[in-house]
């Protein structure tokens, strides 16, 4: 008998009537795995000296199994769940092999072996993605071309729709950017760049906004955007200096999102500033013809504010950082090309002899050439890290914007920044997904400029 196969009854019954060694012996696994086994299914084991009192002829009482705690039932019971729900429909699996072709065709290697393909869990996450990306856009017109021999209908687009959620919980969610519109400085965005991770709770929230928003004729409905789960995956990027409070909104109509977010004056009578996003159409980002509308999850209470932290101490360090690094660069190359390598062995001949210190020194500035390289690296890790803590990405997140008009995908390979006196530009590079969704191999870097204001009013 497997250890897998037992009931939590039938460990109870067995551990009460023979001693752990013989179990295991049975069981094929040591006395620790028994042990181990016993205390996640929560069976009592008999106390010591319990089998001594057994063969000396008494009785020792047995307790009784009591029932598991509340919380690991519903445990358990989620994990039956989430494993029955994750296997996949023969139909289902027509669309998915038929995804996993176009990846194939495209280069993307996946490693899935599509003739044991049976649960969702047998892809990987960035694997997902694309074949969501695909089956989103895809689905409908494979079924009428012939690609997958269905017939498109009522009952294969509910099938479908239910392909795409399981697919929603495990594919690498995407973190959109809404850059503020307006006026710009210089080449910088006029007002926070607003980052929020594309969450499958989120999206299903957003499928529920515009269809009311549809069903009840509005042009748009409003969510706070520090309302549920994904308000601890967004953030805004603006000013190092920045530390103000605003009550951002996230704008719903039937075809597209953007952000609305209020910030407030710091003269109580003035009114406070009022501005908006880039849209973003949610047939690009999002699989909303698939998505019912329907929302049974019981949010978490709504935070009514996001606080903008200020990121200017730690730039200022870095900064002091490079600074040093710069002149000590410049001092080690700058002595090392100063004076020949004859003229410094003369010198030491004639005024030295054996010490030679001109020739010591030399050598001692060509060791400094390895921490410098050293140094170097930990600065642009450190530049790596400043970054990622800002903008709140991750290398391997999947980052959509609009540059310069065009909808642009990319897979994050690199995070970083650079600043100036006056800018600080945030790089985000990548591999650039193509239009039908699936990750190309050109290279594409997003930018994100934003000023550095140094006046007392912009710290306010």
């Amino acid at each position: 008998m497997a250890k897998h196969d037992l009931s939590r009854e039938e460990l109870f019954a067995l551990v009460w009537e023979r001693p752990t060694s013989e179990i295991a012996t049975e069981l094929g696994i040591s006395d620790v795995a028994v042990g181990k086994l016993c205390e996640k299914l929560q069976v009592p084991k008999p106390p010591r000296g319990y089998w001594a009192r057994m063969e000396a002829g008494q009785t020792p009482r047995r307790p009784a199994l009591k029932a598991f705690r509340e919380e690991l039932e519903a445990k358990r019971k989620s994990r039956i769940q989430a494993r029955t729900a994750g296997q996949f429909t023969e139909l289902q699996l027509k669309f998915v092999n038929a995804a996993l072709d176009e990846l194939r065709k495209r280069g993307v290697e996946h490693h899935v072996d599509t003739s044991r393909l049976r649960h969702v869990l047998h892809l990987d996450q960035d694997v997902a993605a694309q074949v969501l990306l695909w089956i989103q856009s895809q689905a409908q017109k494979w079924a009428q071309n012939g690609r997958v021999g269905v017939n498109w209908g009522p009952s294969v687009r509910t099938s479908v729709g239910k392909l795409v959620e399981r697919l929603m919980l495990l594919a690498r969610p995407q973190l959109l950017t809404f850059e503020t519109e307006g006026k710009r400085h210089s080449f910088s965005a006029p007002g926070p760049v607003v980052f929020v991770r594309w969450t499958s709770e989120l999206q299903t929230r957003i499928a529920t906004l515009a269809a009311i928003a549809r069903d009840q004729n509005l042009s748009h409905v409003v969510q706070p955007l520090s309302a549920a789960d994904h308000a601890w995956s967004s953030n805004h990027l603006y000013q190092p200096e920045a530390d103000f409070i605003v009550n951002s909104y996230l704008c719903i109509s039937p075809e597209a999102a953007w952000i609305e977010w209020y910030r407030r004056s710091w003269r109580e009578e003035n009114q406070p500033e009022r501005h908006s996003t880039s849209k973003i159409k949610l047939r690009d980002v999002m699989p909303i013809d698939f998505l019912d509308g329907e929302e049974d999850r019981v949010l978490p209470p709504a935070i009514a504010e996001a606080k903008v932290k200020p990121y200017q101490a730690r730039l200022q360090a870095l900064d002091e950082a490079e600074r040093i690094h710069e002149m000590i660069t410049n001092a080690a190359y700058a002595m090392d090309r100063s004076v020949p390598d004859e003229v410094l062995a003369m010198a030491d001949r004639i005024w030295f002899g054996a010490e030679r210190p001109f020739r010591a020194a030399r050598d001692a500035f060509a060791h400094i050439e390895t921490d410098l390289e050293r140094w170097e690296q930990q600065i642009e890790a450190e530049r790596s890290q400043l970054a990622q803590a800002v903008l709140g990405v991750r290398p391997g997140d999947i980052i959509v914007s609009q540059q310069n008009g065009a909808f642009v995908r990319i897979s994050a390979e690199s995070v970083s920044l650079y600043s100036t006196d006056k800018h600080v530009t945030f790089l985000l590079s990548g591999r650039r997904f193509r239009k039908d969704g699936t990750l190309g191999k050109m290279n594409e870097t997003m930018s994100f400029v934003v000023d550095r204001v140094q006046n007392d009013e912009s710290q306010r």
